[in-house]
């Protein structure tokens, strides 16, 4: 109901009384002043002038699923939100919801986690408040081995994202770090349950650092607000990142996976660089010199032997 509420006042150019909510909502005018005191608790501002009504002066910095959906461009990328204001972490919670049935393009999103995951075990960081952290569920009818297609897709959705919401020079670090000037912005988590015919279900977990201050921020990361100076509203970011996500998901599902490598390698920081992969097989060294129609890092050591590699943590030579 109060989505509902925060709807028409948002639609509303001139102030719109409790009565005339009261008769579209069909429920009470006492019930209409709870809501709005519940919303202002939210950090809503809502004023109330007697004889006119209620209008709406200025929106919170949160991810209310109302505000995120209100005007979202998406046919099923966020039309279910799951938003709390702490999580552990919205992959452990996404994957539970997916094990329990939840649909494809079920969103996961908070404030803040408090055992926020990334790649290789890794701990994500998460301010409250500052940044974009949120599990997308997809059901995808592929096979196991492709699902590596998913992880390339979101970091080209993602990265094209960023450039148009910021301007800022945002490329990818394989598989799926995006990367400013060499400094981690936002890193990108594949997780899945699957079968040997097929995919059950896959959570791709997205951890963006947008408001984050320098104070904050590990040497190796830096954050939309560090680069341009200034804050950016995350629902915005949020909203293009999801518009972005479907279009691109839709090119992988209608067979179009080539658009998505095509579009990697030109969004890519590492292809033409000398690196070290570093996974459980050991390290190797060379020139990353492609990327295979199957997502694999192709690299050509210092002997010329051309090797692919597809998982791994590469850092630059």
């Amino acid at each position: 109901m109060k989505n509902k509420i925060i709807t028409f006042l948002k639609n509303s150019e001139t102030y719109i009384s409790g009565e005339d909510l009261s008769r579209k909502l069909d429920i009470s005018r006492s019930a209409i002043w709870k809501y709005v005191q519940e919303l202002r608790s939210q950090g809503f501002v809502i004023e109330a002038v007697p004889h006119l009504g209620y209008q709406l002066k200025s929106i919170p910095d949160k991810l209310f699923p109302s505000e995120v959906q209100f005007q979202l461009k998406t046919k099923v990328f966020g039309k279910k939100i799951i938003y709390l204001d702490s999580l552990e972490s919205t992959m452990d919670e996404a994957f539970q919801l997916a094990m329990n049935g939840a649909n494809e393009g079920t969103i996961v999103c908070c404030e803040t986690q408090t055992k926020g995951k990334g790649r290789m075990g890794r701990k994500w960081s998460s301010p409250k408040g500052k940044g974009l952290y949120f599990s997308l569920i997809l059901r995808p009818r592929m096979g196991p081995s492709q699902a590596a297609r998913l992880t390339l897709m979101s970091a080209v959705a993602l990265c094209e994202a960023l450039r148009q919401e910021t301007k800022l020079d945002v490329n990818i670090k394989w598989p799926n770090d995006l990367l400013i000037d060499g400094k981690k912005i936002a890193g990108i988590l594949t997780e899945l349950s699957a079968e040997m015919d097929g995919i059950r279900f896959v959570v791709i977990g997205v951890g963006i650092n947008v408001n984050t201050p320098n104070s904050l921020l590990l040497d190796t990361a830096t954050s939309v607000k560090n680069e341009t100076g200034k804050s950016f509203s995350r629902v915005e970011i949020f909203q293009s990142i999801l518009s972005s996500l479907e279009q691109w998901y839709i090119k992988v599902k209608d067979g179009d996976f080539g658009e998505v490598i095509d579009r990697w390698k030109e969004l890519s920081s590492t292809l033409g660089r000398d690196i070290c992969l570093q996974d459980q097989g050991g390290n190797v060294s060379g020139l990353a010199v492609d990327l295979s129609d199957d997502g694999a890092l192709v690299i050509k050591n210092q002997k010329g032997v051309v090797m692919k590699r597809m998982t791994g943590d590469v850092v630059y030579g």
